[in-house]
């Protein structure tokens, strides 16, 4: 895999993650 696809699917990987603890934290307040 080249360096740019790897920082794209990280840059998503880490969106992904922030969304999900986003909406955990709106559920649970």
């Amino acid at each position: 895999m080249s360096t740019a696809t790897k920082v794209v699917l990280t840059t998503v990987a880490v969106s992904a993650l922030l969304s999900i603890l986003l909406v955990f934290q709106n559920a649970l307040a």
